[in-house]
């Protein structure tokens, strides 16, 4: 105690422990002046990553926690950095990743004014992209605050959550007793009729079908469900927009990832007679079939997007919103990954006839000038490590990137589960940090690259296993091709990026960056860059693909 009376220990002390307990010692930032005071006699036990923007922060921090399977900790300003953040949360948010927001507010004597960097309704700003916000009333309850919000983003549904703190709580006296973590254990399993119930529907099945979704991979269950879909000798198609891989592409049970367009779901899925869909939402679309006319639009009569009528369709996710908007017959809110574990007991072996192939075989792609994406795709697919991990963000490529490399079961697949673009590039570097002891490899188009293009620093910084490959058509593709030819001239500058250089942007963050033209230099350099002792950028020019595919 001090002469006062008052605890000598401070808030900063206290809290700095409660992350020790709660084991989030790495801490991803962008500090302005309002967290300063968090970061005095830091101690050597934690370990900074310091990001370059806000979002790239975020980002990094989102594949820091689908990493670890544990939330990640971001310090970063709670007025315009959290603005900053936004795309990044709103897709962290989409994830369901687990991940704590602390925001520094300015000091509370201030806050009655308008001061600089001031963030006024700091906890309603990150609102609704995240699970739960808070402001401490007094300092002194800064740490048990943290770890509520600790807890809260941990339990299913995960998600981000957010701590406003002002800049003078950090240095005010902490309550007398030293906060201690509570133990907070997930205790819920499937219940066994229920179990009972959806193993004689798969069993009764004709022609069942699995939809495989994160929420199995998020649970480390991905081994468990291959064993599911080979008992019931079931096609597994990937949930819409596939935003984690949680069945291995190059598996013959897997038909592919559903396009996230009602009208070709239910082309696919009609044709079984059970459907279970694990651990996503039934389903995340997209747009309908109909707004790809350019034609003048009616009165809009329909009804909204449903299912096919002569399919059973049942449902298995943690997140009771999901469940509540479920377009299936039947939905059960449990944790997916244990259902599927404790389901397979329950699945007599069928007979592992072959399925009918659901496509033509896909060409061998050949070389030419200028790089075709497919041809890209195909040398990396022949050289891709089998325990690669790869983040992928293709809004006009993503068609033939899957058809050129079918991922196997060791291989992560991270793709961005909310469409704002930037995750990727800056959830593969996160990811690095937390398993440097893995070859980690980023897919992104020129135009994605640059919404988190500050990552390039970080990753050079601490030295990172990340390969950044770009497919670079000069382009928003994407957007270009929702345009006839007469639109596409006249709004060219809407979507042309003739001109980025990435190699030269990678140079220019401290990283080593190579610009490709020809076949002849693609293979020896994606062969030096998936073995290379810290990051490599290929920017890879290719031609225009034309119209995509979904």
């Amino acid at each position: 105690m001090t002469a006062d009376g008052t605890n000598s220990r401070t808030v900063r002390e206290d809290t700095l422990e409660v992350f020790r307990q709660l084991g989030m010692t790495t801490v991803f930032s962008n500090p302005s002046h309002t967290e300063m005071k968090l970061f005095e006699t830091w101690p050597d036990d934690f370990r900074f990553i310091m990001g370059l923007q806000e979002s790239a922060v975020v980002g990094m921090a989102d594949g820091y926690a689908q990493a670890t399977g544990e939330p990640s900790l971001v310090v970063i300003n709670g007025g315009p950095g959290t603005g900053n953040a936004m795309g990044s949360i709103y897709t962290a948010a989409s994830a369901h990743t687990p991940m704590v927001i602390i925001g520094g507010l300015q000091a509370r004597k201030l806050q009655q004014g308008a001061p600089f960097l001031n963030a006024p309704n700091a906890t309603q700003l990150p609102q609704p992209y995240i699970k739960w916000a808070a402001e401490a009333a007094r300092p002194q309850d800064v740490p048990a605050l943290i770890e509520k919000a600790y807890h809260i983003a941990k339990q299913a549904p995960q998600g981000p959550v957010y701590v406003g703190v002002p800049e003078d709580d950090w240095i005010r006296p902490a309550n007398p007793t030293p906060h201690k973590v509570r133990v907070v254990q997930p205790a819920v399993v499937p219940d066994p009729q229920v179990l009972a119930d959806v193993a004689d529907a798969l069993n009764s099945a004709t022609n069942p079908a699995i939809v495989a979704g994160p929420g199995v991979e998020i649970g480390g269950a991905r081994r468990d469900l291959i064993k599911m879909a080979e008992r019931l000798n079931a096609r597994v198609y990937g949930s819409p927009v596939w935003p984690r891989g949680a069945f291995p592409e190059n598996h013959p049970l897997f038909g592919g990832v559903l396009a996230p367009l009602p009208e070709l779901i239910n082309a696919r899925l009609g044709e079984h007679d059970v459907v279970i869909v694990l651990g996503s939402p039934t389903f995340t679309l997209f747009t309908t079939a109909d707004l790809f006319s350019q034609a003048p639009a009616p009165l809009d009569g329909s009804d909204s997007p449903k299912l096919p009528e002569g399919t059973r369709f049942i449902h298995v996710t943690d997140d009771p919103e999901a469940a509540a908007w479920s377009m299936a017959g039947t939905a059960y809110v449990t944790p997916p990954d244990a259902f599927v574990r404790r389901i397979v007991a329950l699945l007599p072996q069928r007979p592992r006839v072959p399925l009918p192939e659901l496509r033509e075989p896909i060409p061998t792609p050949e070389a030419s000038t200028p790089i075709t994406e497919p041809y890209l795709f195909h040398l990396l697919s022949q050289e891709l490590p089998s325990t690669a991990q790869v983040f992928e963000e293709l809004p006009i490529g993503r068609a033939p990137f899957h058809e050129q490399i079918p991922l196997g079961p060791d291989n992560g697949y991270y793709a961005t589960a909310s469409g704002a673009l930037g995750f990727p590039f800056a959830g593969a570097v996160g990811y690095a940090v937390a398993r440097p002891d893995q070859r980690v490899v980023v897919v992104v188009g020129e135009g994605s690259a640059q919404y988190t293009i500050q990552a390039l620093w970080t990753a050079g910084k601490y030295n990172l296993p990340v390969t950044f490959v770009i497919p670079n058509n000069s382009g928003y593709l994407s957007l270009k091709y929702y345009l006839d030819d007469t639109s596409q001239k006249k709004w060219q500058e809407g979507w042309d990026l003739s001109g980025v250089d990435m190699a030269g942007l990678a140079r220019g963050y401290g990283i080593a960056g190579e610009r490709i033209e020809t076949p002849e230099q693609l293979r020896a350099s994606l062969r030096r860059a998936l073995s290379a002792d810290g990051p490599v950028l290929l920017d890879v020019v290719v031609s225009d693909p034309g119209l995509f595919r979904l």
